[in-house]
């Protein structure tokens, strides 16, 4: 396991019991108490905990970002996926990265990679903020109104701006996933960027983790049968990724 993926996992333990034991850390993650301490060291220079003798709490007053939150969750699965999802880009490609956690992983794995010679289009400014320091790609943003939690560029201009492009893979992200109401997500305007997404390529990807299978979000972007493949991972809601295999290529990342 990465250093910063062991360190997304502390912080996730923290959000949700407030304070952990070096001790516990240790045996849950199978490394040495010198690289628990280590990690707590680097989490307090981030101003994230407040060291202790066997631990560390987490700094009171500490406001986590909604986007911040998702990005922890369910980590190692969105790794799995990025990992697995990132053996479709070849050189040449032109992709859309959707705004999401998962995505953002996937331009993580760009960068750990050195993918080069490809041209990224993105509605994310975290993604677009990841992959800036790769000079070997093309990258893009489109315009449109900021949807500040989760960092989402939105709105008629940046549908527009997805319409101009031909791209061979979509990469999208979902808040929601079943077959009654096919993918969802949050918010409407968001919604309309997925579907330009998905008429501006020739391939569609839906990346999205397990625990997304079964749950239904305010807007439908589109069928389950609409997007090429779903790359999902974990053994979270099994039964309704075993129904939905009949209508859409699912590959488990595990």
């Amino acid at each position: 396991m990465l250093a910063s993926t062991r360190r997304n996992k502390i912080k996730e333990i923290l959000m949700k019991e407030k304070s952990v034991k070096v001790s516990e850390l240790c045996e849950m993650f199978q490394v040495s108490d010198e690289t628990i301490r280590r990690d707590l060291d680097e989490l307090e220079k981030e101003g994230f905990i407040e060291r202790n003798y066997g631990g560390g709490v987490l700094k009171k007053n500490i406001v986590v970002p909604p986007l911040l939150f998702r990005m922890e969750e369910n980590i190692e699965e969105k790794e799995k996926i990025a990992n697995k999802a990132i053996d479709a880009i070849k050189e040449g490609m032109s992709i859309f990265l959707d705004a999401g956690s998962t995505t953002y992983q996937l331009a993580r794995y760009i960068n750990y990679k050195g993918l080069k010679n490809i041209t990224v289009i993105t509605n994310g400014l975290n993604i677009a903020a990841e992959l800036a320091r790769n000079t070997n790609i093309t990258l893009h943003v489109t315009g449109g109104n900021l949807k500040n939690v989760n960092y989402s560029l939105i709105g008629p201009d940046a549908v527009e701006y997805v319409k101009k492009y031909n791209a061979d893979i979509a990469f999208l992200a979902a808040a929601g996933v079943s077959l009654e109401k096919g993918f969802t997500t949050s918010d409407i305007f968001e919604a309309e960027v997925k579907r330009s997404m998905i008429g501006s390529s020739r391939t569609s990807i839906v990346v999205v983790d397990s625990s997304k299978f079964g749950k239904d979000a305010m807007v439908s972007f589109c069928n389950i049968g609409d997007v090429d493949r779903v790359i999902t991972s974990g053994v979270q809601n099994m039964d309704v990724i075993d129904d939905l295999k009949n209508h859409v290529v699912i590959d488990l990342a595990n």
